[in-house]
């Protein structure tokens, strides 16, 4: 695998790690299935990251509760993984049709650890080199679909602004009312946070990319719409993942919200 898609052993690591807990918040009992031996050696690195690894599963927990809220209403919805990594959603939530979109080294590993056959919900796993193969020729069978949900999740801070660029573009050019999840980062929690992590992802060939100081900032001029945005460190605490004084919180909580889950709508302009 490349090093940025050696990363979801690391979110991986984080679910089974919660999938194994006395209070698990999660449940994904998937995870465990999908950590290789080079998986579970990789995430050994990370265990001790106690902040940064609630906050993943926080990030987890967020996206998998507005999910199942829009699912609800909306079962015969289309969920779309760009860079799906080790994600085992279509088997742990119910309803949607599900695509997941990585490197053609993910799609075998997960094949082979966690074959199609065994999702009971519809699921598509679909192979793409990103340097060499358009997202938009994946992804053009699947426009006329409605409730389209796309998810980035754990992407997004490894890609160049001319790639982020080029993923909007698509998404708004190919359908023109759907919803985005993903995590996005400011600059400035990354300063202050997130160096720590960062340098054992650097140091194992991933590294993030052209921090900005409101990455939201990107999606509102593609006209996306700002529909939700949970703070994943507050979500932690929140859930018993994490300890932080309340002053911290009230001291800190606008820099907690550099690293946050966001849902936005695009319907495109008249």
């Amino acid at each position: 695998m490349k090093a940025v898609s050696k990363t979801a052993f690391y979110c991986c690591g984080v679910r089974m790690q919660d999938a194994e807990s006395t209070h698990p918040v999660l449940g994904d009992y998937y995870a465990k299935r999908l950590m290789s031996e080079e998986g579970l050696q990789y995430w050994q690195e990370f265990k001790e990251f106690k902040m940064p690894n609630a906050s993943n599963t926080a990030r987890h927990y967020i996206i998998d509760n507005y999910l199942k809220e829009l699912l609800s209403a909306h079962p015969d919805a289309t969920v779309i993984l760009i860079g799906a990594g080790l994600d085992s959603r279509a088997y742990r939530i119910k309803g949607a049709t599900w695509i997941e979109i990585d490197e053609p080294a993910v799609i075998e590993f997960k094949n082979e650890k966690l074959p199609v056959a065994e999702c009971k919900n519809p699921l598509e796993r679909i192979a793409i080199n990103f340097k060499t193969e358009k997202l938009a020729d994946k992804l053009s069978s699947y426009t006329n679909r409605t409730n389209l949900i796309f998810i980035i999740e754990g992407v997004l801070m490894y890609l160049s602004m001319t790639q982020r660029e080029t993923l909007l573009t698509t998404l708004t050019t190919l359908f023109p009312d759907h919803i985005v999840f993903c995590d996005l980062m400011s600059k400035k929690f990354f300063e202050k946070l997130g160096k720590p992590i960062h340098e054992k992802f650097k140091a194992q060939g991933a590294s993030f990319a052209d921090m900005m100081d409101d990455p939201a900032d990107l999606f509102l001029k593609y006209n996306y719409k700002k529909v939700a945005q949970v703070s994943t460190v507050k979500k932690a605490v929140e859930l018993g993942l994490a300890k932080l004084p309340k002053v911290a919180l009230l001291l800190y909580g606008k820099l907690f919200n550099g690293y946050s889950i966001y849902q936005f709508s695009y319907h495109k302009p008249l």
